[in-house]
């Protein structure tokens, strides 16, 4: 590669790493895949990445299939619609813009055989985040409420990447990427302890922030077998991010609540919060079943229970003397049990070229539910399931443009008795829907 290419790499990197930061802590959810492409297509793309933000993002063997240099650009937005009810509210609400994300990837061919490609890219690998208004019932020591209340958490990752794609045949070509991860966490809601020797069961006011890297890589493989059927295989390892921050509230409802009027209310903490991304194998087929129609089928298996089951959260450096004296310590130790069961993913879509320049695309995809009643709260209701999406492309020469809209259909769940401390979300249930729409544009250089 030349050093005026390497520059050229260089600098779009790191133009892409400005525009993700200006917006990393946006809020949202992201449905099946990146792309409007693989939106659009229920995400069923792991055989049939066709840019470099699908393979960087899909599997990384597809970066062979991109031709000559290829910058992928992608803007997306999402809307929630919901409903929360519980003891104390029967019309809790969401938010309803969700969030807005752009993102990208460029990819370009090293050496002058065409048998081995460069991509890099800065994309979300996780976005969850959940902005509800709602009473907050009576809870914690002595049954305390902070009344109505802003219920808002986020756990965020964007991937800054870069991967090798090798064409080993014409028929079978493997790709790998290395990424770091931005993690940034936000919870800003009544907060209830769970297992602090002292304070389990205790609820105050809390504002925590933090952010953290940890790394990651991917791995997959194409093979063709025929000019219509194509197969492809990734796989993503486990991250785990030590992210660090600030953790400041007030505790003085629940310190009144137990008659101590003279304790200080206010308080702040360092804050480290251990977060675990899961690993996660895909696996699919690309059938041309017709000159002019191709299905893509996919399925998916996200190890959710050895990385979403106890969420640690560590509090220490704390300056409130008053709680630092009742605890013994200016320290605080809890874990949040979240206990996520593994999920299966299935995605189909089906594109067809209409006209010269048009594609029109549609696909859905069925996820099994991954959070348990026992520990469901509005913040942690990742319960969608079922999902549409639809969308047309438009491609003329070097440029190419794509629009997608995705729905994400209602889904709701009950909690009988909930396994958190304090009983507030006993007999309580969370409904919500997404939709997005998510625009994408190439330029072949």
């Amino acid at each position: 590669m030349s050093t005026t290419s390497l520059f050229r790499v260089v600098g779009l990197a790191i133009l892409m790493s400005f525009v993700a930061n200006a917006s990393a802590q946006t809020v949202g959810a992201l449905g099946n895949g990146v792309s409007s492409r693989t939106t659009a297509l229920g995400g069923a793309t792991v055989a049939s990445s066709l840019t470099p933000l699908e393979a960087m993002q899909s599997n990384p063997a597809a970066l062979t299939q991109v031709e000559g240099r290829s910058l992928d650009l992608s803007f997306s937005s999402m809307f929630a619609t919901g409903k929360f009810t519980n003891s104390a509210d029967n019309n809790g609400s969401i938010a309803p813009f969700a969030g807005a994300l752009p993102y990208g990837a460029f990819g370009m061919p090293l050496g002058h055989s065409g048998r081995l490609k460069l991509g890099v890219s800065v994309a979300p690998d996780v976005m969850m985040a959940a902005n509800w208004k709602y009473m907050d019932p009576e809870g914690g020591i002595n049954d305390t409420t902070y009344g109505l209340q802003r219920n808002k958490s986020s756990i965020l990752g964007m991937r800054y990447a870069g991967g090798l794609g090798f064409a080993v045949n014409k028929k079978f070509s493997v790709g790998g990427t290395f990424g770091v991860i931005d993690n940034r966490n936000t919870l800003q809601a009544p907060y209830i302890f769970q297992e602090e020797p002292t304070l389990a069961g205790a609820k105050v006011l809390l504002d925590l922030h933090t952010q953290g890297y940890g790394y990651n890589g991917t791995f997959g493989a194409l093979y063709t077998p025929s000019s219509k059927i194509t197969v492809g295989v990734s796989y993503k390892t486990k991250t785990t991010v030590h992210s660090h921050g600030d953790a400041s509230g007030n505790a003085r409802q629940q310190f009144d609540g137990l008659g101590a009027t003279a304790f200080q209310g206010d308080f702040h903490y360092d804050a480290e919060v251990v977060t675990k991304f899961p690993q996660a194998f895909s696996a699919g087929v690309s059938w041309q079943a017709h000159k002019r129609l191709r299905l893509n089928l996919q399925g998916n298996w996200i190890d959710w229970s050895n990385s979403f089951d106890r969420l640690p959260v560590f509090l220490t450096n704390g300056n409130n003397a008053d709680l630092n004296g009742f605890v013994g310590s200016d320290a605080l130790n809890d874990v949040i049990p979240v206990q996520w069961k593994d999920q299966g993913v299935f995605g189909m879509g089906v594109e067809s070229p209409v006209g010269e320049h048009f594609t029109f695309r549609g696909g859905y995809s069925y996820a099994t539910d991954p959070v348990p009643s026992s520990t469901l709260t509005p913040m942690t209701a990742a319960i969608l399931q079922h999902t549409l999406g639809t969308g047309f492309g438009y491609s003329k020469g070097r440029y190419n443009v794509d629009l997608a809209y995705q729905y994400q259909l209602p889904a709701s769940q009950s909690v009988g008795t909930s396994s958190l401390l304090s009983g507030e979300y006993d007999n309580s249930k969370v409904q919500v829907a997404v939709h997005s729409l998510t625009l994408s544009t190439k330029w072949h250089f």
